[in-house]
Order: structure tokens, then C-alpha cells, then sequence
């Protein structure tokens, strides 16, 4: 162990550094600055004119400079080098104009106060455009002061939904990797989560292919941010031609599970957020293009519903209730109210939705609707904690609707069931109607897989409780369509290509002019 002491001492300056007569760039004599932690290998020393010249496409690094008996960090900047942007690395622009006196770059190493120059050869490619080609996200697209590098945003936002690590905390350890003496590098956190808002926003609409569609952003339609299940029924991707021709009565019950819509609802009262910011001075963004519903309409309609009382149970779940309705006061939002699919524990698309005072059944007649806007429901089993209790007036509720929300499934098709784990709670007369083990089509259907999915949101409570309402909005839609994206489009990925990948091994060795067809 003294060893490894010894030589990280040595490392950090504090003992004589390796003797180098020479610089390992132009044989200089007497070189003192070294890359600092070796980010570009190797222990040489190099005159400032060499060490500039290594790290011209390397502007985030840090320099130690040995003097007086130790190594002092340096900035590339302090010595004299110049990023241009817009040309390839060398060339210099006979039009350029010089960027902020503090302009900041924000990498995995810290902060770092960077000469920038813009170039002015094409005046349609602008000063933000330049930035993000480099792959630097600027903070504003107007006189931009403030950049990220898109390593760093794309590892907060990994590390925030799976870890659920704040952009307070994640700024405050670059930071520290700045400056860890006690004296604060710039402040930049208040433009960091402006970046990390805008990743956010524009990584959704990347992943739904707004990007190459010629309408763009303003052409997006209800939901269509969110990822849908591959493995409940969708109109034109798994449902045979002529549908809309089937006649139900004839199908065998066997068969006609294959059309079942299995959702599951429920509410989660951690997720709070309280009366901070306005909606002028904190929009939503997008309202209502991904998992949440669209705020307007969901306020518009709950006016007329502020006075209802919340569901009643038959169970013992009422001292839960009662808890619900407590510490509300200075509160915006007491949860949420949200909609899975029960087999495969995908979010639905518009299925999220906040609650303003307690389980209403005002918010989950909304949210439940706007779940399956757009979407041909054959048949639909939806489980609920309170299902016993929620479906007695279900369908005279839905008639209060807004008339584009009109539910359009014949009430024979519909069926209502309470989840394994919350049904022997309540009174015996309910536990055979409202079972899935008595339901023909269910299988093992359980209808907790929204419980699992709250665990995975809860540990975004703390720092959500705090936002506006906008950085709230983006923030859990980035954790719902991470959760979506990693189930959907990733978990089995593998398992499928290795499965395509032996099926054409054999087929282009058994019938080699089908495949090449």
C-alpha cells in the first residue's frame, strides 16, 4: 500500500516529477507542463507551445505546469489556444468573430473556460448550429455563452434514470473536479438544466422520428411521443386485414384473447410537486405529445368536476384514502394517476396524468380514455385497485367526456378486475367477479405491473417535488419513455437478432435463392 501512495503522490505533483532534459515535442530544453491525469497517455513533458499544438482538438483537457516545487494546473486557454469553429482543426478563418469573454464548456472533467472563435464564411450556418456540429450543446441558440458536450448530457441522463442522480448533484461533482480548494469554478448549474430540459425534449421526438418527418415538431399528434407496446393490438402492425369484419359472436373464445387490451390503472402519492413557478413563467412543452395528458383539456375538464368526492372503497383501503388528503397544503400536484399495459409493463402514451386532491374519479375517467385515444379496442380488461367500486358508474362518466373522448366499445366488451395482491383485502363478494383467475384470456395475468413501475419512478421524488411545472412535465416523461424504450426496443433486442440470425443462416443454406429473391 505504500508503494501505491507513494507513486499517486508522485503523480499529483508532490515530489520531484520525472526528469525530462527535453521536450517531447520539439527537443525544447527544459519542458514543465504535462497533460493533467495522462488523458492523452504517456508521462513526457512538453514546451506551452508543444502541449497547445497536441491539444487542439483536445480543449477540455487540463494542464499542470511544474513550478516551484509542484505542478499548478493550468487552463488551455490561460496558454493561448484558440478553438475555431466551422473550419477543420489548423485553419484559420479570415472572417471569424471572437465568442464570449466566458464562454464556458462543461465536460467530464470539470468546467472549462474556453476562446472560442465563430466563423462568419456562411452566414445561414449560425453561431448554435456551429457548436452542436462539434457536438457541443450551447445553453441558448442566442449569443451562446454556456455549452455541454453531448457525452456529458447523454451520461446525466443515464445516470438520472437509473440512478436518479440531480442535476444539482451531478454539477456540483464537476465542480469539485474543477476546484476542490473552495473556490467555486463559474456557475453554470441554471444553464446546465436548461440543456439537460432541451436533451430531454429533443430526445423524444428524435426517438419518434419527428426529425424526417416534413411537418416537423408542430406536425407531432397526441401521444405519439410515447412508445406503444409492440405486443398489444395495433391496427395495421399485428391485427390480420378485415378486422372491422370480424364477427365475435362466431369466433371461437379460444381465439379472441388474442385481442384482449390488458390495461392496468393506479395512483402513486410520492410523486408530488408543490406550487412553484407559474405555467407563463415554466411551460409545458409539447403538452400532451407524450405519456402525459394534454394539461389544457385535463384542466378544462376537471373545472367542472372540483367539488367531487374521491372513489369510495369497500375494503379497508380507507385509512390509505384518508392518508392521501393529508400535507397537502402549499401542494400543486398530490401524485399521480397513470396507465400500463398489464402484460408487458409498458406506460401507455397520454396514460399519466397529476392529481389535485386525493383518487378522483374525475382524473382517472380522463386519464383512462385519453390512454386509448386513437386505438381500436377489441376487447379491454382494465385492472384497478378499486375496480369493484370504480366500475359501478364507470359508463355514465364517460358520457361527461368531452366529445372527442367518446369511449367507442360496446359495454359487453369491457371487463373490470382487481389485481392479485389487492384483491383479498376487500369483501368476499367481490373476490370472484373481480379475479383474474376466473377470467377466460387472462392466463397468469396479475395486473400489479404498475406497482413495479412506481418503484422504479419513486426515487425521482425528492428533486421532482421542487420543480415548475414544465421541468417537472419533461423530466418524468424522459423517465417514462426511458423505462418504455429500454423494455420495448432494447431488453429482447438481442434474443430477436440472435433468433433472425440463425433463421437466415438456415434458410440461406436450405432455399439460398428465396432469400437473395
Amino acid at each position: 500500500m505504500d508503494e501505491y501512495v507513494d507513486e499517486m503522490c508522485r503523480l499529483e505533483g508532490r515530489g520531484e516529477p520525472d526528469v525530462y532534459s527535453r521536450c517531447g515535442g520539439c527537443a525544447a530544453p527544459e519542458p514543465t507542463y504535462r497533460c493533467r491525469h495522462q488523458l492523452c497517455f504517456g508521462p513526457e513533458l512538453f514546451c506551452s507551445d508543444c502541449v497547445v499544438k497536441r491539444h487542439a482538438v483536445l480543449p477540455a483537457h487540463w494542464i499542470e505546469e511544474w513550478k516551484d516545487g509542484f505542478f499548478r494546473r493550468r487552463g488551455l486557454a490561460q496558454l493561448g489556444l484558440v478553438v475555431q469553429l466551422g473550419h477543420p482543426p489548423g485553419y484559420h478563418c479570415p472572417t471569424s468573430t471572437k465568442g464570449h469573454d466566458l464562454f464556458v464548456l462543461i465536460d467530464l472533467n470539470g468546467i472549462h473556460k474556453i476562446n472560442v472563435r465563430f466563423c462568419e464564411c456562411d452566414s445561414k450556418i449560425l453561431h448554435w448550429q456551429q457548436l452542436m456540429r462539434v457536438q457541443w450543446w450551447p445553453a441558448t441558440v442566442r449569443d451562446p455563452q454556456t455549452c455541454t458536450t453531448f457525452v456529458v448530457v447523454q451520461l446525466f441522463q443515464m445516470m438520472d434514470c437509473l440512478g436518479k442522480i440531480s442535476a444539482h448533484d451531478f454539477m456540483r461533482s464537476l465542480e469539485f473536479l474543477t476546484n476542490n480548494d473552495g473556490l467555486d469554478p463559474p456557475g453554470r448549474r441554471r444553464a446546465f438544466r436548461h440543456i439537460v430540459r432541451q436533451f430531454r425534449t429533443c430526445l423524444m421526438y428524435k426517438r419518434a422520428g419527428r426529425g424526417h418527418d416534413p411537418s416537423g415538431v408542430r406536425g407531432t399528434a397526441q401521444g405519439e411521443l410515447g412508445l406503444d407496446c409492440r405486443a398489444c393490438p395495433h391496427d395495421g402492425k399485428n391485427v390480420p386485414p378485415g378486422w372491422n369484419n370480424i364477427d365475435w359472436e362466431a369466433m371461437p373464445e379460444d381465439q379472441r384473447y388474442k385481442y384482449f387490451l390488458f390495461l392496468v390503472q393506479d395512483c402513486n402519492f410520492r410523486l408530488i410537486n408543490g406550487d412553484v413557478s407559474t405555467v407563463a413563467n415554466d411551460p409545458i412543452v409539447g403538452d400532451g405529445h407524450g405519456y402525459f395528458v394534454n394539461h389544457e383539456k385535463y384542466t378544462e375538464f376537471l373545472r367542472d368536476h372540483v367539488t367531487e368526492e374521491e372513489i369510495s372503497t369497500c375494503s379497508g383501503f380507507q385509512a390509505m384514502f384518508l392518508a392521501n388528503r393529508k400535507r397537502v397544503k402549499g401542494l400543486r400536484t398530490t401524485g399521480v394517476g397513470g396507465v400500463t399495459c398489464a402484460h408487458h409493463n409498458m406506460w401507455r402514451p397520454n396514460g399519466i396524468g397529476d392529481l389535485q386532491l386525493g383518487e378522483r374519479q374525475c382524473n382517472m375517467d380522463f386519464i383512462v380514455r385519453s390512454s386509448v385515444l386513437n386505438v381500436i379496442i377489441f376487447y379491454l380488461i382494465l385492472s384497478y385497485d378499486i375496480a369493484c367500486q370504480y366500475s359501478k358508474l364507470f359508463w355514465s362518466r364517460m358520457e361527461l367526456l368531452p366529445a372527442s373522448m367518446v369511449f367507442l366499445v360496446e359495454r359487453a366488451r369491457v371487463w373490470f378486475k382487481v389485481p392479485n395482491f389487492h384483491l383479498p383485502p376487500h369483501k368476499p363478494g367481490c373476490h370472484s367477479p373481480y379475479s383474474f383467475h376466473f377470467r377466460w384470456g387472462a392466463g397468469r395475468t396479475h395486473g400489479e405491473t404498475v406497482e413495479q413501475n412506481w418503484e422504479f419512478l419513486n426515487g425521482a421524488a425528492a428533486w421532482t417535488k421542487m420543480m415548475g411545472l414544465g421541468a417537472r412535465a419533461a423530466t418524468l416523461e424522459d423517465l417514462f419513455g426511458f423505462h418504455n424504450w429500454r423494455r420495448n426496443n432494447v431488453k429482447e433486442g438481442q434474443i430477436h437478432r440472435d433468433a433472425f440470425d440463425a433463421f437466415d443462416a438456415a434458410l440461406r443454406e436450405t432455399a439460398a435463392e428465396m432469400v437473395e429473391g
